[in-house]
């Protein structure tokens, strides 16, 4: 009854700043394990983004991340223009892929009552969102909230563990 668009962590280890387009293995076992359990309960659409390579993570590269995102904008867009079809969607990211999420949320589905309408739920696996104390939204997103409950829905679900404190 509803979509689950899903976008995977740092993977590629192509040796570019931002890995191409063209699947490979990496990006196919990430998609199974991570998300292909939700596939009983949605219609999984995972696209292939230019993210930010394993290789250059380690190096000063200007514009990676913007090229990362540029180019899950475009499969966001190409989603909505011939896939979702008005159908609720439940966002789901790890690492890079919640990092890409977070800013798809902000500057996509935030400040669009439609769309903030379509979602289901954020699950942000590994980011950074952040709440003024004792409120729900007005830090990372001013009109998403962080789920209170099993039952909310139009929310956000997100979190990182370390293995010392941060």
């Amino acid at each position: 009854k509803f979509d689950c668009f899903y976008v995977y962590p740092t993977v590629s280890e192509q040796t570019t700043a931002n890995a191409n387009l063209k699947v490979q293995p990496v990006e196919t076992v990430s998609a199974e394990e991570q998300v292909a359990r939700f596939s009983p309960v949605c219609r999984v659409w995972a696209p292939m983004y230019r993210q930010r390579t394993v290789a250059s993570l380690f190096k000063n590269q200007p514009g990676a991340n913007q090229v990362a995102y540029d180019s899950l904008l475009a499969g966001w867009k190409d989603y909505l223009a011939h896939d979702n079809h008005g159908r609720p969607i439940v966002f789901i990211g790890h690492s890079q892929g919640a990092a890409m999420l977070i800013r798809l949320l902000q500057n996509e589905i935030d400040p669009n009552p439609r769309l903030r309408k379509l979602m289901v739920s954020a699950i942000l696996l590994g980011g950074n969102v952040t709440v003024p104390i004792g409120k729900t939204a007005g830090g990372s997103f001013t009109h998403i909230p962080t789920c209170g409950s099993a039952t909310e829905t139009g929310c956000v679900i997100a979190y990182s563990s370390f293995g010392t404190a941060p």
